[in-house]
């Protein structure tokens, strides 16, 4: 992986966590952030969220999708590559709020906030 990658997905996860400090809240399942290159599509759906410790992650796209979960502090707690609509479970969060990121080649294209309860 790249360090220009990490690097903006690092800052992302920064933005957002001074975002999630001064109230961003958000009520719905799947939550996303559109981006010009998709503007309004969801590429990874997250239920439940929130959820009680146990995430399902799945791409619903056949690109291939770097999906990152870092804590509020920006630290890197979850990466995984999903491919051709892959569904991977995630059941490692401890209770607190967290920040995602989806890359489609080196370009984020979908973030958003997970609570585990």
């Amino acid at each position: 992986m790249n360090r220009n990658l990490l690097f903006t997905a690092f800052i992302l996860a920064c933005s957002f966590a001074a975002s999630a400090q001064n109230g961003f809240e958000q009520a719905s399942n799947i939550i996303s952030v559109d981006s010009p290159a998709r503007a309004n599509k969801n590429v990874v759906k997250i239920y439940p969220n929130p959820s009680y410790g146990k995430l399902s992650v799945s791409a619903v796209t056949s690109s291939t999708l770097h999906f990152y979960i870092f804590d509020l502090e920006g630290t890197l707690v979850y990466q995984a590559v999903l491919t051709n609509k892959e569904r991977k479970v995630v059941d490692n969060l401890k209770r607190g709020s967290y920040m995602y990121n989806v890359f489609e080649n080196d370009e984020s294209i979908e973030e958003g906030k997970i609570i585990i309860k």
